[in-house]
């Protein structure tokens, strides 16, 4: 069982040809355009059964087959905290009816070689022609009596489940999930994501209640296609389907309105239409160590299949990157930067809601540059007219998938199935290639202008947090990357509680054992550090000098460009980059003065840190204690101690820049003795680009010349 199920010339002709081959063309004129093009579809009937049921039949006598379509028109039903247990319906739909078990239904379908396919919207079977009403009665069985066999729910949810847990080992299926929830929200059908939780929750019940109280003669469509007349189909129809009622279904009506089915719940609709109002955002989903970043740009679009510029929105998009390699994001992302193999968009029209994606996959290092090539060439489109050699290429090629489709017969009964279901004119499909040839330049632009929201989009990135996703923030018009997991919710670090008798002091004083112990920290006076990191090729320099009481100085070098320098001594500082210098006040100064502190953790308690324990959470694979520390500058940060050794592991602080609000993540690793104390000799640290520090060297009590320090000078 397929679950998813010679002419020759005349003398007088042939006597024409040289005078034909001589005449002269004048090609600087364009030809005068032909008459509209025109395309016969095919005919179609269509007649109502008594009990509401729409029968539509398309004949085609080329082959002995003949194939079924039964769907019902479902409005979208939120699913909440049993999402995915509507595609357990159509999972779980074939596998059994009143009268055959799954393995009898396996065995017949197969026996007289047909197919047949389920999905939580009805069925499709073909068989030759000769069975056909063998098959029929089968289709019959399982639109009217499927059993939901308990046994066969808990395979289908177990074969889901391991379906779900592959997301997190595929960054395609994650931008493909979490870009569906951010583009339409999660309180929205098309925007809800199925995990193990909510399937978990899945009972025979809820798949059984939902396909009774949805699946209604009223709300269907029966479509025949193939080797079968239309009186042959009538009688089909009306023999098996007509005397139909549909299920009895217990409803009632909650105190909200919202009607409540009995086994199934509340069933909920949307009450509110997706739309791209909100400032561009940046969104990332973290896959460590991902050397590749899937780039998704995505927002709802308001298209109704009926809409009068449909057309005219894909030709635009097809232009934009709708599958032709000379469409501009292939030419610009692939050709033109080499960023990545292929680019691709998409325009989707809903009755309900459409929505607008395109992406690609790209290296790291680029990942940045590849997502503002697609924000400009969305703006491109919509600012300047496409040329007329793209447009006519694009015609071209849809007409000819068009007229490629027509060669199916099945294509016929779609079109016909879509005319009702969408409210289509008669004539939609009959005169798609004269509306074709009819879209303009201008055209494609209003389109882009009407359905294209680059300002407004989400920008979902799938790949390494340390390397990418900082230097993503100036793309982000509400100045921050929004960090989500691989089921579309905002990121939460996870924890889990700390053993009993672990606090905050016990944390602290295994830290300050572990790297040497109180008396050898307390004999710090000075420290002077020094690091190296290649970045993108060149070498960055870091030195870090620290004396007591309260002098610090930081430089930070690419070559003889300073990157960044730091220097505070006397209540006094100011800082130094590539945009000038600043005095340090107020917050700023109090800050630098912090880092004057050689162990900071030493002198928490008398010099007003705050610091709270917020649970146990990995880090690279252990475990480790998660601090969160407030300064007395009110400078936050989650600084991490691993569980075993009780070594500072890592730091997270997010901060604000002039590109926006960043995620700064400091590794520590490689420590060694200098004086008695640990230090780390490689820190890695991602800021907008990832920084590997090696230490060089570090001295301790060598002394160093108050100089350094000069507030005055450099």
């Amino acid at each position: 069982m397929a679950r998813h199920h010679a002419l020759a010339l005349p003398l007088a002709g042939a006597l024409l040809l040289p005078t034909l081959m001589n005449a002269q063309v004048d090609r600087t004129q364009a030809p005068e355009p032909g008459p509209a093009p025109t395309v016969n579809i095919g005919d179609h009937r269509s007649f109502t059964l008594a009990n509401g049921m729409r029968v539509i039949v398309v004949e085609n006598h080329k082959l002995p087959l003949v194939s079924v379509q039964v769907k019902f028109d479902i409005e979208p039903v939120l699913q909440g905290d049993l999402a995915g247990y509507q595609d357990l319906v159509g999972e779980v739909l074939g596998a059994g009816t009143a009268r055959h078990t799954k393995e009898e239904l396996d065995e017949l379908i197969d026996g007289m070689g047909a197919s047949l396919s389920t999905s939580s919207d009805g069925l499709y079977a073909s068989v030759l022609s000769r069975n056909f009403n063998q098959l029929m009665g089968l289709v019959y069985e399982v639109v009217t009596s499927a059993s939901f066999p308990p046994a066969e729910v808990e395979k289908a949810r177990t074969r889901m489940i391991s379906s779900v847990r592959t997301r997190a080992d595929d960054p395609d299926q994650i931008a493909e999930a979490v870009g569906r929830a951010l583009t339409y929200g999660k309180d929205h059908p098309y925007g809800e994501v199925p995990t193990e939780a909510t399937l978990a929750r899945v009972r025979r019940e809820h798949l059984y209640a939902y396909y009774q109280r949805f699946f209604r003669p009223e709300d269907g469509y029966l479509v025949f296609v193939g080797d079968i007349t239309e009186a042959e189909a009538r009688t089909l129809a009306e023999r098996l389907f007509a005397g139909w009622k549909g299920a009895t279904v217990k409803t009632t009506q909650g105190a909200d309105g919202t009607e409540v089915v009995e086994g199934l719940g509340p069933v909920r609709k949307a009450t509110v239409k997706p739309r791209a109002t909100r400032p561009r955002s940046v969104c990332f989903v973290d896959r460590p160590g991902s050397a590749q970043s899937v780039i998704k740009v995505c927002f709802p679009v308001d298209l109704p299949p009926n809409d009068p510029m449909a057309l005219s929105g894909q030709v635009m998009n097809t232009i934009l990157g709708g599958g032709v390699f000379n469409a501009r994001l292939m030419q610009n992302l692939r050709e033109d930067k080499a960023y990545t193999y292929g680019a691709y968009s998409s325009l989707e029209a809903d009755r309900y809601v459409g929505s607008w994606s395109g992406g690609c996959s790209v290296r790291n290092e680029v990942t940045d540059s590849a997502v503002m090539q697609v924000l400009q060439e969305l703006e491109r489109i919509m600012e300047e007219p496409v040329t007329d050699a793209e447009l006519e290429l694009t015609r071209n090629y849809m007409a000819g998938s068009f007229a490629r489709g027509l060669e199916d017969p099945r294509t016929v009964a779609r079109f016909a199935l879509n005319t009702y279901l969408y409210d289509l004119r008669p004539d939609h499909y009959a005169t798609y290639l004269a509306r074709l040839d009819t879209v303009s330049r201008a055209s494609v632009q209003e389109a882009a202008r009407r359905f294209l929201f680059p300002e407004n989009a989400v920008v979902l990135v799938v790949g390494d947090k340390r390397s990418v996703a900082n230097s993503l923030t100036g793309l982000s018009l509400e100045d921050v990357v929004l960090y989500y997991d691989i089921n579309g919710d905002r990121y939460r670090e996870a924890g889990e509680p700390v053993p009993a008798g672990v606090t905050v002091q016990k944390v602290i004083e295994d830290y300050l054992a572990a790297i040497g112990g109180r008396p050898a920290i307390e004999r710090i006076r000075d420290v002077r550090k020094r690091y190296t990191a290649t970045v993108q090729g060149m070498e960055v320099s870091l030195a870090e000098v620290l004396s007591l009481p309260g002098n610090y100085r930081l430089d930070m070098q690419m070559g003889p460009m300073t990157l960044q320098r730091i220097v505070c001594s006397g209540g006094r500082g100011y800082s130094e980059g590539p945009d000038g210098r600043m005095e340090l006040v107020d917050q700023a100064l109090q800050e630098a003065m912090e880092n004057a502190w050689p162990v900071p953790e030493a002198k928490y308690a008398e010099l007003g840190y705050e610091v709270r324990l917020t649970g146990m959470v990995e880090v690279d694979g252990r475990q480790a204690y998660r601090l969160r520390v407030t300064t007395p500058s009110d400078r936050s940060y989650q600084d991490y101690y691993d569980v075993e050794t009780g070594l500072k592991v890592k730091r997270t602080e997010t901060q604000a820049t002039p590109k926006g609000t960043i995620e700064v993540n400091t590794l520590f690793a490689d420590h060694k003795p200098t004086a008695g104390v640990l230090f780390p000799h490689r820190i890695t640290q991602s800021a907008g680009v990832l920084f590997e520090f090696e230490a060089t060297a570090i001295d301790v009590n060598k002394g160093v010349d108050p100089s350094v320090f000069n507030v005055d000078g450099q």
